[in-house]
């Protein structure tokens, strides 16, 4: 709006006000001078005005950026990351934040009566670095649900790209152990039901000290994870796994190796027999062969020396699998 415009819509109501009021006088006139303070003074309060429309705006909707201090503040109570300070990266942000400063800010929510003034939603790593540098943190505060959080911070795991596949499937496992319904924890990592169903039970599967021994492995992908969870499947792969995860060379490894190396274990000890039977008959000649591996069980017969005992075995097989079906639920309903 002109100068002289603000002037008119502000004179208006009195000129109107005071024609009715009294007989028609002279115009008085203004010094020029007075009249420009008198428009940069009205320019300045009209700028002012929008600016703190502005600020407000902000404000409501969470989009101030505040410094805080680490201190006030704990994190989200849904876990979606393993280790968050123990990889290469995690230092490469604490250096470029002592050099450039905190470029993106962290987003939390306040906090009534918890010990802490806020708590986050994402950013985790960024107040980590903070604390660590001993400066405040760049912050953006909102008001949110607990289901606004963590589809906050999921939603901004996602888009980042930065949580691996098995830091996915324990973060969809932390919400479901929390009561988060389906449709809350899909939002939360941007994906289908059926997606949400694989993190699910890969996160079951695989127990939490296998998990932590190797870490977020973030170039193993589900197919991967997945391939890990059929060893684990296989009661003879079970001791290995643990003795593996045990060794201090393991440890030594970064998790996409440790990842790797316990894989290559796997695979070789399945492409080849663990060990072997023989069964003899009643002259104490070899008759039945039996070798295990990691892909089950082979059986040899000699016929030469047991005419006819495959045949018997063949028939009594659906017989046998009845059984073994009907001992193992009475083993199961005693435990």
């Amino acid at each position: 709006m002109k100068r002289k415009d603000i002037i008119s819509a502000l004179l208006k109501p009195t000129i109107a006000s005071d024609a009715a009021a009294q007989p028609e006088s002279k115009p008085v006139r203004v010094a020029a001078g007075s009249v420009r303070a008198m428009g940069l003074e009205l320019g300045r309060l009209t700028e002012e005005a929008g600016q703190a429309d502005v600020l407000r705006g902000q404000l409501a909707s969470g989009s101030i950026v505040v410094e805080l201090d680490p201190d006030e503040i704990e994190p989200s109570f849904v876990a979606d990351r393993l280790g968050p300070t123990s990889d290469p990266q995690y230092r490469q942000l604490v250096e470029s934040i002592r050099r450039d400063g905190q470029k993106i800010p962290i987003l939390v929510r306040p906090l009534a009566d918890k010990g802490h003034d806020y708590q986050i939603a994402y950013g985790h790593r960024r107040w980590h670095a903070a604390r660590e540098l001993g400066i405040r943190v760049r912050a953006i505060v909102q008001q949110l649900s607990d289901t606004e959080l963590v589809i906050a911070q999921g939603k901004e795991n996602s888009e980042r790209r930065n949580l691996s596949f098995i830091e996915r499937a324990l973060f969809a496992a932390n919400l479901n152990s929390r009561g988060f319904d389906r449709p809350t924890i899909n939002a939360a990592l941007a994906v289908q039901s059926a997606e949400t169903t694989r993190l699910l039970a890969v996160a079951a599967a695989i127990p939490p000290q296998i998990v932590g021994a190797i870490g977020p492995a973030p170039k193993a992908g589900r197919t991967r994870w997945m391939e890990l969870v059929d060893y684990l499947g296989k009661h003879d792969m079970a001791h290995l796994v643990s003795h593996t995860i045990e060794q201090p060379s393991f440890q030594n490894f970064g998790t996409d190796a440790r990842f790797e190396s316990l894989m290559a274990t796997l695979r070789a000890a399945a492409s080849k027999p663990l060990h072997a039977e023989q069964f003899t008959n009643i002259q104490g000649q070899p008759v039945v062969k039996v070798t295990r591996s990691g892909q089950g069980l082979r059986l040899w017969i000699d016929e030469h020396h047991a005419s006819g005992l495959g045949a018997y075995l063949i028939r009594s097989l659906p017989g046998l699998i009845l059984q073994f079906e009907h001992d193992t639920d009475k083993q199961r309903a005693a435990d």
